[in-house]
């Protein structure tokens, strides 16, 4: 099963969703100002979805699990905490709704960043859109 076309076939039902179809990729764009973009990247054997603005990522072997973890990121059970320092991404943390807390499933930090600079927190989280 080809991830992307399966992915556009469910994005066709769900008008709320703006999706943005490139070569080699889907963009989904935030549904709120507060939640976060998700990005499909790939073909065939190694798909790659990226989330939010601040270089979050995880690499996926099989359609099935990239479709997974899509609608998994639409289901109001995944939130990506993301540090910046300025304009710089420092880490983002991909956190899980479990027994109604938030845990940190999965991270991703950067080495070089301008520690001096101000630093802030943003939670992003998608509401329940693709669950069905």
């Amino acid at each position: 099963m080809d991830a992307r076309l399966a992915l556009i076939k469910k994005l066709q039902g769900h008008p709320e969703l703006t999706y943005v179809e490139l070569p080699g990729k889907i963009r989904i764009e935030a549904p709120t100002p507060y939640g976060f973009a998700v990005e499909l990247h790939g073909a065939v054997n190694e798909w790659t979805v990226y989330l939010g603005e601040a270089g979050y990522h995880e690499t996926f072997s099989t359609s099935d699990e990239v479709l997974n973890f899509i609608a998994w990121c639409y289901s109001g059970e995944a939130r990506i905490r993301e540090i910046w320092r300025g304009n710089w991404p420092q880490k983002v943390i991909l956190e899980a709704l479990q027994g109604g807390q938030w845990l940190e499933d999965a991270e991703t930090g950067y080495f070089f960043v301008p520690f001096w600079l101000p630093r802030r927190e943003i939670l992003r989280t998608n509401p329940n859109l693709l669950r069905d």
